[in-house]
């Protein structure tokens, strides 16, 4: 009997400060994110990419009048890897239409690195690599897997969203209605 006491003593203390303790770090975080409407990310040519948060979507200043695709992505990630030809061959299908922003989600990724990685995929679309990655990422709506990528349509509002490899032809008919 007496361990029964005990036992259910212990549940109890256990459930009671369980309950009553709570992260509010993770919610102010989610709050501060959603605040954020304008930022800036950073080429690996050190330009600035100027982007607006909107309603529906975001709004990148460099690209106004393009439908932008944003490709969420990591050098070591296969799949990421799998489809870079298949993202540089829609580049240059929709080159007046049409951008590419690959925001690289490595922290303290060198930059002549990234730049060895973009010379040796022959990447012909812009690549971030900067600190705000991770942020823009968490603001796009948490990115949980990669790659992730979102598209845009010309007046910046999102259009489709898309999570692991996607075939270039569901891409290509993605992209022609954004354009448009």
């Amino acid at each position: 009997m007496q361990f029964k006491k005990i036992a259910f003593l212990t549940f109890f203390i256990t459930i009671f400060f369980a309950a009553c303790g709570t992260d509010n770090s993770k919610n102010d975080k989610k709050t501060e994110i959603a605040e954020i409407k304008n930022f800036k990310l950073t080429t690996t040519e050190a330009q600035t990419l100027n982007i607006t948060k909107i309603e529906n979507g975001f709004v990148f200043e460099e690209y106004k009048g393009k439908a932008v695709l944003v490709n969420f992505f990591a050098t070591w990630c296969q799949p990421c890897l799998a489809e870079i030809p298949n993202l540089i061959h829609l580049k240059e299908k929709y080159n007046n239409d049409f951008e590419i922003v690959a925001v690289l989600l490595e922290d303290n990724k060198r930059n002549d690195v990234v730049k060895d990685f973009i010379n040796e995929y022959n990447i012909n679309y812009v690549v971030t690599n900067s600190k705000q990655n991770i942020t823009f990422s968490d603001i796009v709506g948490g990115v949980e897997a990669i790659p992730t990528m979102y598209l845009y349509d010309k007046q910046g509002k999102l259009t489709q969203n898309y999570v692991g490899i996607v075939p270039e032809e569901m891409l290509n008919i993605d992209i022609q209605k954004a354009i448009k």
